[in-house]
């Protein structure tokens, strides 16, 4: 919705600047500095899944709670140390899985299920490019996803996280399509950036609120080493954890 206001505005500008201004000194300058905000505009809703520019995600969780999420796995070594913490600690959490990840190991998403945590398609391919493809072919990674995931878990899969949190209009005609909700978050940890264990736990610490849905990685080592710590010194600071029923209280349906 927001991506059609934004063109309806700019085509409305540039009707407007043509039949008025058409014949002065300004009409050059206002078309490029209006096609330079639109472009801004745009931009930005591809870059920023938060902005709910393309297509609506939920990017907070109850605001007693947080909700701790993880993209990128399974990993066959790492994502089972997680669960073996989460599971220690009574957290539950959200994992967006990678299709062709899962195919190599359904156990770790059984696991993730018996557990109490949910899981959601992170795409078949996680293709750097992927925001790139057209729809159909878009269409048929997440499809790819959705059916690896029912095989091994036996239930029609309900939400999606994008790859790098990059959306556009493909994405909001294939989430519609098979009938998929977006999710986000309100805090991403850089673990994909962080230089060790002690950085990242600060900037989780200081940046961690009631309400928020945390971007983390299964996949990556400095997550795992860093996620104990985070949730004890994060408790300390007074935030509960999400521990029940994760999908009733994101109410996407």
């Amino acid at each position: 919705m927001k991506h059609r206001i934004n063109i309806f505005i700019y085509v409305s500008l540039i009707t407007l600047t043509a039949f008025f201004l058409s014949e002065t000194a300004y009409f050059i300058p206002l078309l490029i500095l209006e096609t330079l905000l639109f472009i801004v505009i745009l931009t930005l809703g591809v870059l920023f899944l938060r902005f709910n520019y393309f297509l609506p995600s939920i990017i907070h969780y109850k605001p007693t709670e947080c909700l701790l999420t993880f993209d990128d796995g399974p990993h066959p070594e790492l994502t089972p140390k997680i669960l073996d913490i989460l599971a220690k600690n009574k957290v539950k959490a959200i994992f967006f899985i990678i299709g062709e990840k899962a195919e190599k190991n359904p156990e770790i998403v059984e696991r993730i299920l018996k557990e109490g945590h949910l899981v959601g398609n992170h795409s078949y391919s996680h293709n750097k490019f992927l925001a790139m493809y057209p729809t159909t072919a878009l269409i048929e990674d997440l499809e790819k996803c959705q059916v690896i995931l029912k095989q091994i878990t036996g239930e029609e899969n309900k939400i999606f996280r994008a790859p790098i949190g990059y959306t556009n209009p493909n994405f909001a005609r294939a989430l519609k399509v098979l009938n998929l909700h977006s999710i986000g978050w309100n805090l991403r940890s850089y673990d994909t950036l962080s230089k060790g264990k002690e950085a990242l736990i600060h900037r989780l610490v200081q940046h961690t609120k009631k309400g928020s849905i945390v971007l983390l990685h299964d996949n990556l080592p400095q997550t795992e080493e860093a996620l104990e710590e985070y949730i004890t010194q994060a408790r300390r600071n007074g935030i509960l954890f999400a521990s029940g029923d994760l999908k009733n209280n994101l109410k996407y349906d």
